[in-house]
């Protein structure tokens, strides 16, 4: 499977904390090489929408056959409602 950063969750990714950007980079990794293993909870409300809790972190990304695409990440106090803002 190919792992797909949208450009939000790239920027995003950008402005936190350098150690916080490697947590996230390997999991975003992981994704791609251990699928199985990292498989997320489905979002309520939202069709082929994951998550992935990483400390206090969340990776949410959408699944297809071919591919991962990361949507959106970040702290878990405010990443959900930027969800809705994004995906409403």
């Amino acid at each position: 499977m190919k792992v797909i950063l949208s450009p939000k969750a790239e920027k995003q990714l950008r402005k936190l904390q350098k150690i916080s950007q490697i947590v996230l980079a390997k999991n975003i990794r992981n994704l791609r090489d251990k699928p199985k293993l990292n498989s997320g909870k489905q979002l309520k409300g939202f069709k082929n929408i994951y998550r992935i809790r990483v400390g206090d972190f969340r990776i949410v990304y959408r699944k297809t056959r071919t591919d991962i695409y990361v949507v959106a990440l970040g702290h878990r106090k405010d990443i959900y409602q930027k969800l809705k803002k994004l995906l409403g």
